[in-house]
Order: structure tokens, then sequence, then C-alpha cells
């Protein structure tokens, strides 16, 4: 044999040995002469149709990673190799091998790299299944650092933590990921970088780290020139970050601020947080007053919130025996949570709420207190929030 055998050529020869299957057997089964069998097994055809060798793989139950890694060795067409990764990724057992399909087909040769990564980017962004669409960004990140294609450094990045971000086991590691884009932040389109400041302001909150909250929040309504609805979250968000900061007339400065917006979900928030900042200024017992009339008619969306404010007040006032009534809303509280895009901010409300149930409970039956307390402390280590478990923990 004059020619050398491809690595694809020896796979296929070698799985129809291990068949025990003729080069003519073969040919009845897919349909292709065995002489063009033959040149592929032998090299003779540099570049076998990939349907042929889809339909020898199949007769011959040749597992799907190899022949596709053996095949895209030689495939140099990007259009070939970015309809094999098209298939690929629409199949969770083939996924896998995607990003040796991108790596392959990013490294086309004679191709323009910007529109190459353009290509991968768009098809990516169109993949229902999140691990494989990270896999991918990743390739699109790498091929971008080593070729200087900032833009797609930036958006893969965007993309990636836009996914991470909702492991809200991991919170802390994404919010680092997040900030890291804003090296990157110039090349991202306006919306986009909308999304990010938005996100990070939401991220910050979740992990309790409001300074940095207030400060993504308000790059939010500077860039914002429609003055849309993230503008509106925005606001509202630094009016409760201020809130827990303990600076309360900043946070009723900002109430104000956002009663300005029309959308119909303001009047809502506008009527709860009212009631917290009343109570927060020295106006406890309106404040209770306001939290009690709202608590009977809201939402189920913001009863942790709104019942978690009012024990809040309870427990400032030390009117525990109240305060204990609350924890009749618990079970309507953790059906609430069932959705599995709850916000971290709302499961660490849930946590707070836990942990002032302790208190209320602590001067009557303290197994019970310790109860909630470790309630507590399990709700803040679901999302990464140790440091706030722990200290509700260290002074039992």
């Amino acid at each position: 044999m004059s020619r050398k055998m491809t690595p694809l050529g020896e796979l296929l020869q070698q799985y129809r040995f291990r068949a025990n299957m003729t080069l003519a057997s073969l040919d009845s089964k897919v349909g292709v002469s065995k002489g063009s069998l033959s040149r592929i097994e032998t090299g003779e055809t540099k570049k076998p149709d990939f349907k042929i060798v889809e339909a020898v793989a199949a007769v011959l139950n040749i597992p799907y990673a190899e022949y596709v890694s053996a095949y895209i060795e030689i495939e140099k067409k990007p259009d070939i190799l970015l309809g094999i990764l098209e298939t690929a990724v629409s199949s969770p057992q083939h996924a896998p091998i995607a990003p040796k399909i991108a790596t392959k087909f990013l490294e086309t040769e004679k191709e323009d790299s910007v529109e190459l990564v353009a290509k991968l980017y768009s098809t990516t962004n169109l993949i229902e299944d999140t691990s494989i669409r990270i896999s991918l960004y990743k390739s699109i990140v790498d091929y971008s650092r080593s070729h200087g294609i900032m833009p797609y450094i930036a958006r893969g990045l965007f993309q990636t933590y836009m996914i991470e971000r909702n492991d809200f086991s991991k919170l802390e590691v994404s919010y680092q990921s997040g900030k890291s884009i804003l090296a990157y932040v110039g090349f991202l389109s306006t919306d986009e970088q909308l999304k990010l400041y938005y996100s990070l302001a939401n991220h910050a909150y979740g992990l309790m780290i409001y300074n940095e909250s207030i400060e993504f929040s308000r790059i939010v309504i500077e860039i914002d020139i429609a003055k849309s609805q993230l503008s509106a979250h925005a606001t509202f968000n630094i009016c409760n970050c201020y809130y827990y900061l303990n600076d309360f007339e900043t946070s009723k400065t900002y109430l104000v601020l956002y009663q300005n917006y029309s959308y119909s979900f303001v009047e809502d928030n506008v009527a709860f947080m009212t009631g917290c900042i009343n109570g927060r200024m020295g106006e406890i017992d309106l404040g209770i007053n306001q939290l009690e009339q709202y608590v009977k008619n809201t939402s189920e969306f913001n009863l942790v919130y709104a019942v978690t404010m009012l024990m809040d007040l309870y427990v400032c006032k030390a009117d525990f025996d109240s305060a204990r009534k609350l924890l009749q809303y618990v079970a309507e509280m953790k059906k609430s949570m069932n959705n599995k895009y709850t916000a971290p901010d709302k499961k660490a409300r849930l946590a707070y709420f836990y942990q002032l149930a302790g208190h209320a409970l602590l001067p009557l039956d303290v197994e019970q207190a310790f109860d909630y307390y470790l309630d507590s402390a399990i709700e803040y280590m679901k999302i990464g929030l140790y440091d706030a478990a722990k200290k509700v923990l260290i002074p039992v």
C-alpha cells in the first residue's frame, strides 16, 4: 500500500475487522462501492463525504465522538464543520465533543478570524443547553484572546456570566467573574452593558455587598437613556440598599425618586417601603400598622419580604408575641420560594426571617429557637453566605 492511511481510514478499517466484515459486505449495507470504501480506508480519498462516513460508522457501531474526532482532522471547510457542530449540540450524548469541533472550525485556514468567531457566537446563542453553551463560549473566549478579538472576549465572558450567575451555590465566585468583565465593558453594546451592570447590582445585593450594588445601580440609571424598567428597578434597589445600610434618610430620598416612575409595580413597592422606612425612622407604630395592612393584601411574590420586614419591626419593639404570630406564614413563605429562579436576595430574606423567629422564640422556647437559627444558617449557606450563617450560630 503506497499511500499512508489517515486516522479516519485506520479507524474505519479497525472497526470493520472487528466486525469480521469485508468491503463487499459493507458495500451491500451502506450502498457505497467497495472501491470507494477501500480508497477511504487507505487515505486515497483525502476528504470523504461526511454522510458516507456516518453511514459506515452506523453499520460498524463506531462511537460518534471517535469518528467525528477523526473526520474533523481532515475537513477544512467551515460550513461543513459548523454543520457537524450543529448536529453534535442537538444531542446530549454527542455534546461533549462540541468544543473540539468548535476549535477546528475556528482554526479553519484562509478564513477571516472575526467572521468565524461571529458565526460560532451566533450559533452558540441559539443552543438551549446551558452547559454546552458555556463550553462553546469558553472556546470563543480562548480563541479570541489568542487572536486579539476583543469584542468576542467581552461577549463570551458576558454570556458565560449571565448563565453562571444563576447557580446560587456559587454566588461569590460568579460575582467575581462578572466583575472581571468590566475590563472589557467598552467592547459590549449599550444593551449588553445595561444588562451587565444591572445583573451585577442585583448580584451584589444578593451577597449583601450593598455599597457595590449602589454603585452598579447608579451606572444603570446613568446609561439607560430611555429610562426603562431597569432604571426604575435600579432606583428601588438603591433605596433598599441604603435601608439595609441603616441610612434611612437616603433610602427615603430614593423612594421619592422611585415614585416618579409610572410603571404598574411602583405603587405597590412604595407602599411596602414606606412602612419599612417609617418604622426604622422612629415612627415604629406607624410603620407596623402600614406593614400589617400591606401583609393582608400582598402578593405571593412579596410575601417573604413583607412578613420579614414586619417581623423585624416587632423584634425591634420587643413585641415578641406579635412576632411569633407571624410564624403562621412560614408554610406559605416556603411555598413562594419553590421557583428555581427565585432571586438570592429573596432567599437571604427568608434566612433573616428565620433568624428573627429565633430571637422571638428564645425567651419562650430555647430548643425551637435554635431550630430556627439552624434553618437560618442553612438558608444562608444555600446561597454561599457562609459568614452570615456563622453570625447566626455563633451567639447561640
